[in-house]
């Protein structure tokens, strides 16, 4: 039995996986021949490769022998879908390169955010210092005055700064107890509502079903069928919760481009494309280009917003240094000038 599978494969190796997998496929390989390979090869745990082999020969769906490499649930979704319109090898070249992006965001997330986070513990540390052994020995000799405002901020930033910790941690797990509670269309219909993280959640969210829907459409599939496609993945998700959702609409006789409108995790430009496309009758091709403007315009922003962050984070650590200054320096003028 194989215990914390998820654990037993890097990011990297998926990463190696996937390209290597849509070689494979696109080559001619089956899954069964390339997992052959793969043993053969020494590629990854052996134990992964064969269970997902044991999976494939009892007639299991593809994206179970997948689960246990530690793919995320939109992975999962893509390679299942990737099943179902029959191009597996353009789904896992396309998962390589989402996840070579994504892998390079978090090193610069990583780099941007480090050092300063370094410092602003090392001054939190400060402050804990000044808190309980400078500030007692200096209100004891009289040197200053407790009323004084830099005294305040000596005894009080620090548990200010601890119990913001807290608070926004709580936030984020009530958050995700909460969230479980609910369907997936209401809480990303909440989270596009929230400022920043909204419009990367219609970048993403945007560019991702529009790769999906444009792979369904440009194989010649029918919207209901997509529809009834997307309603037998296995595992519920937001691509299912929404078309359960397009599937009473549309039984009603709204457009889909109309009711696309509705979302507020798709861009106001995804429906006009669905529009045109269904005008011009070239949906998927569009769908397909426009996928990829949005993971460009994604990324794009990602960076942005990681080439922004660290000089805000220096900029605030440069305010809290000035501030330890005022907070020594201040409380000990004054009391020189009562004593002179």
């Amino acid at each position: 039995m194989i215990k914390k599978t998820k654990r037993q494969i890097s990011n990297k190796q998926r990463v190696n996986l996937c390209q290597l997998l849509g070689n494979l496929i696109e080559n001619g390989f089956s899954l069964n021949q390339a997992f052959d390979f793969f043993q053969a090869a020494d590629f990854l745990n052996a134990d992964l490769i064969v269970l997902a082999e044991q999976k494939l020969q009892e007639g299991r769906p593809i994206v179970e022998c997948f689960e246990a490499f530690g793919f995320s649930e939109d992975q999962l979704l893509q390679i299942e879908l990737g099943e179902a319109h029959g191009n597996l090898a353009l789904t896992f070249q396309g998962i390589s390169q989402q996840m070579v992006l994504m892998q390079k965001q978090r090193e610069n997330f990583v780099k941007a955010v480090s050092y300063p986070a370094l410092l602003v513990l090392f001054l939190g540390l400060i402050l804990l210092g000044m808190r309980y052994f400078l500030l007692p020995q200096l209100l004891a000799s009289g040197m200053i005055d407790s009323q004084n405002l830099s005294v305040w901020m000596i005894q009080h930033v620090p548990i200010i700064i601890l119990f913001s910790t807290f608070f926004f941690s709580g936030l984020v797990l009530l958050w995700k107890q909460t969230g479980k509670r609910q369907n997936y269309l209401d809480r990303y219909i909440f989270l596009s509502r929230v400022p920043l993280v909204g419009r990367l959640l219609k970048e993403y969210y945007s560019a991702y079903f529009a790769l999906e829907w444009g792979k369904l459409f440009d194989q010649g599939l029918e919207l209901q069928q997509i529809i009834a496609c997307l309603l037998a993945t296995e595992k519920n998700s937001l691509m299912k919760e929404l078309a359960a959702s397009l599937q009473q609409k549309l039984v009603q006789g709204r457009e889909l481009a109309d009711q696309l409108k509705m979302y507020p995790f798709l861009t106001e430009e995804f429906s006009q494309i669905v529009l045109r496309g269904e005008v011009q009758g070239n949906l998927g091709k569009e769908l397909l280009v426009y996928s990829q403007l949005m993971w460009q315009r994604f990324f794009a922003r990602l960076e942005w917003l990681c080439s922004w962050l660290q000089p805000v984070i220096f900029l605030f650590v440069a305010l809290l240094i000035i501030s330890i200054y005022i907070a020594m320096l201040l409380p000990l003028s004054s009391g020189m000038e009562e004593i002179w």
